[in-house]
């Protein structure tokens, strides 16, 4: 697929400096050091600099406050080049994230009373849908999925390949679940009886809301009893964990190999950064920022949504302190060296 640069330009009511001379067709995105004369960049970061002045893309997409001095390449200038690319990819790339034709491939098994519209849907290969499940309109399920029974999917939503959904969950508008996630899985629960660890039977399900996106390998275990609720908008990265009975809230984001124990609540608008673990039965306010292999040991005051609050270390506490924390030991060579150099003196006096 192609797009022309002016119907770009149109789209994002964007002013253009150094206008190109000619039509230029738009075949594909890049980065400034990797685009060649039909494909499209985007510049955010003052590090590229160079590479925006020397970039062979066909155009560029700047911010609107850009002011440096760039005469080659015709800059297009939006509120935010990076958004703006995202929706340049979403135009050029729309058929290959619909891969699937509409309708039910003949190796799918589809299980009576299944409520499903083949007209408007895709059911890829070998895929298997349970008995009373809903699959909204306009929704993907692609090769090699499993959704149980009793669960609900609602419209536009896509599973890639080998997702597994057990039953009884309920999936809203719009969610996206990458390939090899499995939602509603039993959470890790043993009781010890002085023998033998005896499995605690879990009979609850998962909702999520709508807007969701679940990145590849994310297990999201059901409640024991109840509910686990994965609030609206909120993103998953790969490899995220998340116990039964954890309460989410909207906007939060989780990257990648984080985990949060069972019963947690986790407010509106928190990040987890990567390798993040978070113990049982604790609450994460909102607006709070846990930056990378943050291990949080017990309940976290949130901050406002100007002010987040930001915690580390382990176990987790007020970023700045901790950092401190960090610090001080490093300190400690040159302490006892000075320490022994004030002692030798005095045994000299």
């Amino acid at each position: 697929m192609q797009i022309k640069l002016c119907d770009i330009i149109d789209k994002l009511g964007a002013e253009v400096i150094n206008p190109a001379q000619e039509e230029i067709r738009i075949k594909g995105l890049a980065s400034l050091s990797e685009a060649g004369p039909d494909e499209l960049s985007f510049y955010h970061d003052g590090r590229y600099l160079n590479d925006l002045k020397s970039t062979n893309a066909a155009a560029v997409l700047v911010s609107s406050e850009f002011d440096e001095e760039v005469i080659h390449v015709p800059l297009i200038k939006v509120k935010s080049p990076s958004i703006a690319f995202n929706e340049v990819a979403k135009d050029l790339y729309s058929k290959e994230s619909g891969a699937y034709d509409k309708g039910i491939h003949p190796s799918a098994v589809i299980a009576e009373n299944v409520r499903i519209d083949p007209a408007t849907v895709s059911v890829g290969p070998n895929a298997v849908i349970g008995a009373g499940t809903t699959i909204g309109e306009g929704t993907t399920i692609s090769a090699g999925v499993i959704i149980g029974s009793d669960v609900e999917v609602g419209e536009n939503g896509y599973f890639y390949p080998n997702v597994v959904v057990y039953d009884r969950s309920r999936i809203g508008k719009r969610v996206i679940v990458h390939g090899g996630s499995i939602i509603g899985s039993d959470g890790f629960g043993f009781e010890f009886d002085g023998s033998v660890h005896q499995k605690i039977e879990h009979f609850g399900y998962v909702i999520i809301e709508d807007d969701v996106e679940i990145g590849a390998n994310c297990t999201i275990d059901r409640g024991r009893f109840g509910k686990t609720l994965i609030g609206r908008g909120s993103k998953f990265d790969n490899l995220v964990q998340v116990g039964h009975n954890v309460i989410i809230g909207k906007n939060c984001i989780f990257v990648a190999d984080t985990a949060i124990g069972g019963s947690c609540k986790i407010g509106d608008n928190v990040t987890m950064a990567a390798q993040v673990g978070v113990a049982g039965h604790i609450e994460i306010g909102s607006n709070t920022v846990l930056v990378a292999r943050t291990g949080a040991t017990k309940s976290l005051a949130g901050g406002e949504p100007a002010k987040p609050a930001f915690y580390s270390g382990f176990p987790a506490g007020p970023i700045e302190r901790v950092r401190k924390e960090m610090v001080f030991p490093r300190r400690l060579p040159n302490i006892l060296s000075r320490l022994k150099s004030i002692e030798d003196q005095l045994s000299a006096e």
